[in-house]
């Protein structure tokens, strides 16, 4: 596609000499010699690219963009690879996946290569060995997930004193709301046979006693998290900085924190500030932490772009399908037994960077209660209540600030649209692009409502991949199970909707991400409700374009056109030309934001 100014500056050029185009508007780097995949719309490709000053100066073929080249500009020959817009991630949590990345990573296959509770003792070992710390130095371990390992529990203090008594070792669940911790650590923080259960968590015990077992639920993580360690502040920006650089190495250029209490607020000023983050980030403070003073910058700056910057309020109204608590309008499939650990949220919620910003994130935990269904069967139980969530909509939607509410279960989505009648009633406010985070089991009708209020659902289809199998035997059933992150469904009624990877549950890549939506197969390679699959170049607009739209800023970012940011990524293979089983095949080659390569550091 021919840019129209540089058609003009090229037919001056013929009449006058190249001198026609000035000095200032030569380009920086002009790319060319592989496919440039502009994401305007399906089948949209250029030859060549130029950027100048972080900007995209102008597009169409090399012939074209001629004029554009000075004694300075750099020729970027892409050599076949693709060019096309970097990844701008919809949902995740940057600031606990900075410090998962600084601990013993414990994520379950396929996620990780956790399989076995002897697999994450021997991954314990291994960090002791490497690091060799001194007698009583603190080790922390991320992600191990009880649902995905052969013995189908958590690991207590036995098999962790297994591993040490030296030093205390703590594991936190890879859905940040229940944490294992050995003898060593349950001593220094004072956890006894006689240490009672806190209002809105458990510490459990040992069969037939009152001996603590080492895991700790919800609020009874408050007794360990007030006796973690928290590092420097130099040393948390040296860990927010590390995280954002493993962003940019997935292809991202935009990141979210989707849950920030006020600690992590502070962090990512401070690394504003200091001008040291790598890629842009957009926050979302947790409603239950948000001071008055906090909520007045928000509603006044949400919307000017910038480096860092909040971009409106995080609700979260029910917890995790695989954790049994999200809240669902039919039982579980499989009702959970007197054996199961009921767990909360795998959003990635704000419970655990205490270990990071010293912050008792599980103050403001909302006690949830159990719902049981008309007929006994369990169905989970919301995080909120419908005058909570009906009185912060309010109060977001008269101060003109965007919401991401987190539905998992259907029976939470419920609650969000009966909000939004109570609230908007005839008056939807399409304006504020309200983001239904997760969104898994949303129902027909609860899409056409959604449609019809501008609600924007961002689907989390990694699940498909990593729990889908689960999903269908155990949580959900084979119906259900289908259905989850519907969204040929919505796309069928005209909604833009995003796609995220929830980070630091199921890891930061998003071709691994797109790959999930467009193939819907499990880890046991069977597929999941194929009807509500996309085509490829669906998928990757959702971490693109509509992804910018979803952020209030299509105007610059999303789509490779003149005069928008040069955020780009730099794949191995055309996207849209790949076969759609090999899409998590592709690689990441170089990551650009705003003409700058960010990764590799230093590329070749």
């Amino acid at each position: 596609m021919r840019n129209i100014v540089v058609g003009m500056m090229a037919a001056t050029a013929m009449l006058t000499g190249s001198n026609a185009v000035a000095k200032d508007d030569f380009a920086d780097a002009i790319y060319f010699g592989g496919p440039i995949v502009t994401m305007i719309r399906d089948g949209d490709r250029v030859n060549a690219l130029a950027v100048r000053d972080g900007l995209i100066s102008a597009t169409g073929s090399l012939n074209d963009l001629k004029p554009l080249r000075g004694p300075e500009t750099r020729m970027v020959d892409l050599q076949g690879r693709a060019l096309m817009p970097g990844f701008i991630d919809a949902h995740s949590h940057v600031v606990q996946q900075a410090l998962k990345f600084a601990v013993v990573n414990l994520d379950p296959y396929p996620i990780g290569d956790v399989k076995t509770i002897t697999d994450i003792q021997r991954k314990l070992r291994q960090r002791i060995e490497e690091k060799n710390p001194a007698r009583g130095q603190w080790v922390i371990g991320w992600g191990y997930d009880d649902t995905g390992v052969a013995e189908q529990r958590h690991p207590t203090r036995k098999d962790l004193d297994a591993v040490s008594t030296d030093h205390p070792i703590v594991l936190m669940h890879i859905s940040s709301h229940l944490m294992s911790a050995n003898s060593n650590a349950l001593e220094l923080a004072g956890i006894t046979s006689e240490t009672p259960d806190p209002e809105g968590g458990k510490i459990q015990r040992m069969p037939g006693s009152k001996e603590p077992n080492g895991v700790l639920e919800e609020k009874a993580m408050g007794f360990m998290l007030g006796t973690l360690p928290s590092p420097a502040p130099e040393r948390s920006l040296e860990m927010l900085q590390y995280g954002l650089r493993k962003y940019a190495e997935a292809g991202i250029t935009t990141a979210q924190e989707g849950g920030a209490v006020p600690g992590m607020l502070t962090l990512l000023e401070r690394g504003a500030k200091a001008g040291v983050l790598p890629i842009d980030v957009v926050s979302y403070p947790v409603f239950a932490t948000l001071d008055d003073a906090t909520f007045e910058r928000l509603a006044a700056n949400w919307s000017t772009p910038a480096r860092y910057r909040m971009g409106g309020i995080k609700l979260v109204l029910d917890g995790s399908i695989q954790g049994y608590t999200a809240y669902l309008s039919k039982p579980y499939h499989v009702q959970p037994g007197a054996s199961t650990e009921l767990e909360a949220d795998s959003c990635g919620s704000d419970v655990g960077m205490k270990m990071v910003l010293g912050g008792d994130a599980m103050e403001s935990a909302h006690e949830a209660q159990e719902v049981p269904a008309p007929d006994g069967g369990y169905r989970g139980y919301p995080n909120m209540t419908l005058d909570e969530v009906v009185n912060w909509l309010r109060t977001a939607d008269e101060a003109g600030v965007p919401v991401l509410a987190h539905t998992n279960g259907d029976a939470a989505t419920d609650v969000l649209i009966e909000a939004v009648k109570q609230v908007r009633k005839e008056r939807p406010r399409p304006d504020l692009r309200s983001v239904i985070i997760h969104a898994q089991t949303m129902r027909e009708d609860q899409l056409n409502f959604a449609a019809n209020q501008g609600l924007v659902p961002s689907f989390f289809p990694i699940h498909v991949q990593f729990w889908g199998d689960r999903h269908r035997d155990i949580f959900l059933g084979p119906e259900r199970a289908a259905r989850i992150d519907p969204a040929r469904s919505a796309l069928d009624r005209g909604m833009n909707f995003t796609l995220h990877h929830d980070a630091p549950v199921a890891g930061i890549d998003i071709l691994n991400v797109v790959s999930a939506a467009v193939n819907r197969r499990t880890a046991s390679g069977k597929l999941l409700g194929p009807e509500q699959a996309i085509t490829t170049y669906e998928a990757f607009r959702a971490v693109t374009k509509d992804a910018a739209w979803q952020y209030f800023e299509e105007h610059r970012k999303g789509t490779l056109e003149a005069g928008k940011l040069a955020d780009m990524v730099i794949l191995s293979d055309d996207p849209l030309a790949v076969e759609p089983a090999k899409i998590d095949q592709i690689k990441v080659i170089e990551t650009i934001k705003e003409g700058k390569t960010v990764y590799p550091k230093n590329p070749a």
